[in-house]
């Protein structure tokens, strides 16, 4: 591998596994969405706060993945 590949791959690495850890966030979200649309009147509340900290954690890893879209760009 040359020095300019190797120089490469961590930071495509990188934006690849804030992609993956995204895309794995989306997916907390629908399901937490999913329980708190199918449960029982008294487990609202419960899960509406794990929806909303669902959300929390996708729009971290949005913009963990968004400054590795950039630095890749900028290459």
């Amino acid at each position: 591998m040359t020095h300019v590949a190797a120089e490469r791959s961590g930071p495509i690495d990188a934006f690849l596994d804030s992609y993956v850890c995204w895309r794995e966030a989306c997916e907390d979200v629908w399901s937490a969405y999913r329980r708190w649309a199918e449960c029982k009147p008294q487990q609202r509340r419960l899960r509406f706060a794990a929806y909303q900290s669902a959300l929390d954690r996708e729009e971290h890893a949005a913009g963990i993945h968004c400054e590795w879209a950039e630095r890749v760009s900028t290459r």
